[in-house]
């Protein structure tokens, strides 16, 4: 079995300047959100020493990957993950150390250049059986702002998966570490941090860095779920 291993989270903080206020909308259904897509993806920790490439294993076949609430509830033993090349696998055993996730998937040792950092890692129950975890619905859209200057981009923070909202009573009360948030392409996100400025609030994703030209204003940011309860 193979020890395990402290590992760094990673930790995003910027600031976020005051923007005008703009009003969410009710999500609507999306065609790019069908059922058959996997339930959650994440980041794979950036991370590497003698044991690990890129938060990918060298001698057995595990990825890290940090430990957020929706993470934790949602790569769990005999579901099945996606890995960056395509190549699906079954989850054999999943470790909790401080603030990341070691999964061990079957089969031999990964490609760290194919599947490891900055690729990320989804998860689903039995791929090509037809059955899939369910795909939370959108409850509700709210604007990007149309903000840019050398750290932002059209409202998507340059140095870190950040994303520029306005601040409103709703968004305050929904977007909060641990909830589910959807991007423009239908992606699933955790957030990781939240951090607000005046009248506009910067909510960080477990994800690499975000191109502003493809998930920037004009796009709206999609709430999906609440962080699960203790």
């Amino acid at each position: 079995m193979p020890t395990r291993l402290a590992l760094s989270a990673l930790l995003f903080c910027a600031c976020c300047l005051g923007l005008p206020l703009a009003q969410a909308q009710t999500a609507s259904p999306s065609h790019e959100t069908s059922a058959t897509q996997p339930l959650l993806s994440s980041s794979i920790n950036d991370f590497s020493n003698e044991d690990w490439d890129r938060g990918v294993l060298r001698r057995v076949a595990g990825v890290t990957i940090p430990a957020t609430p929706a993470n934790v509830e949602g790569f769990i033993s005999g579901r099945q993950v996606q890995l960056g090349d395509g190549e699906w696998r079954a989850i054999t055993e999943v470790q909790r150390v401080g603030d990341n996730l070691a999964v061990f998937v079957e089969g031999q040792p990964l490609d760290a250049e194919a599947v490891g950092y900055p690729r990320r890692l989804a998860v689903d129950d039995a791929p090509g059986t037809g059955r899939h975890l369910q795909r939370l619905p959108g409850r509700f859209n709210t604007p990007i702002n149309d903000f840019t200057n050398q750290d932002w981009l059209k409202g998507i923070y340059r140095k870190a998966a950040g994303i520029s909202i306005p601040v409103t009573e709703r968004n305050r009360e929904e977007f909060k570490p641990g909830a589910i948030v959807r991007l423009a392409d239908g992606q699933d996100y955790a957030v990781t941090h939240v951090s607000e400025f005046g009248r506009s609030m910067g909510v960080f994703l477990d994800s690499p860095v975000l191109p502003g030209e493809k998930y920037g204003y004009p796009r709206q940011l999609t709430f999906v779920a609440p962080p699960p309860k203790p």
